[in-house]
């Protein structure tokens, strides 16, 4: 580690916690870096090669845009689908409430509508971002979520938190709420949920307050890491909610 050139060390007092050593060092790295153009919520723009009246806002997991997140909106891209990106390790280093989080992407609703001419929107989550994703999109205005066509869960939980914590990289998540009761809030018709065979006994999909389409897939957290196979089934999953034809 001493040699590597792009390496940065930190040296703090011995008996001062890892986590706390952690949460310091990543808040003076990531805060600030915030690429939103002025909204209230970090993103990053994967734009299709054509028009489409649809924008996907998808919210990332606690690490941030990257794997399975930032590869499947590609795969999605490139088959006609543009996504918006949420990176939540940015946007939830400081608590946010549900109520502020809908405002929040009510604003970046409107945004796109006017930037792209967007008139309908697919909102998806992926671990972190699915588990919020219900009580967020239960405190939206109706007339914004009369927009959604579809709530896209990829591998929800039953238990959920509006704050990244630094001690879930370590193994000791914070729970702060279930989800179940949210799930249970939201129109069946839009829901489609997926989960790794390996996390069946506790994903929320399977759980008795689960609403809506559940669609397991082999593998565990990461759906084995086959992202094509993933983007096409989320496309699919658009398409039926949109009374469109599968794609190809």
């Amino acid at each position: 580690m001493r040699d590597q050139t792009n390496a940065e060390t930190s040296i703090s007092d011995y008996d001062i916690p890892l986590p706390q050593v952690l949460n310091s060092e990543l808040r003076h790295l990531l805060l600030g870096e915030n690429d939103s153009g002025g909204l209230g919520i970090p993103t990053v723009e994967v734009p299709a090669s054509q028009p489409s009246d649809t924008v996907t806002l998808f919210m990332s997991g606690d690490g941030g845009w990257r794997d399975l997140d930032k590869v499947v909106a590609g795969d999605m891209a490139k088959m006609g689908y543009p996504v918006v990106g949420i990176d939540v390790l940015r946007y939830y280093w400081e608590h946010k409430t549900p109520e502020q989080t809908a405002a929040d992407l009510t604003d970046l609703m409107n945004h796109y509508r006017q930037k792209w001419g967007t008139k309908r929107f697919i909102l998806a989550g992926y671990s972190f971002g699915a588990d919020v994703m219900p009580a967020i999109y239960n405190r939206l205005a109706a007339d914004d979520q009369n927009r959604v066509d579809a709530i896209i869960l990829l591998a929800f939980a039953r238990t959920g938190s509006f704050e990244i914590h630094v001690d879930g990289w370590l193994g000791n998540a914070g729970k702060e709420a279930t989800t179940g009761q949210e799930m249970a809030k939201l129109p069946a018709a839009k829901v489609f949920c997926v989960y790794g065979v390996e996390e069946k006994k506790d994903s929320g999909c399977t759980d008795t307050t689960a609403v809506g389409e559940a669609v397991q897939l082999p593998g565990g957290h990461h759906f084995d890491e086959d992202y094509p196979a993933l983007a096409k089934r989320l496309i699919d999953a658009i398409n039926k909610r949109q009374g469109k034809v599968a794609a190809q």
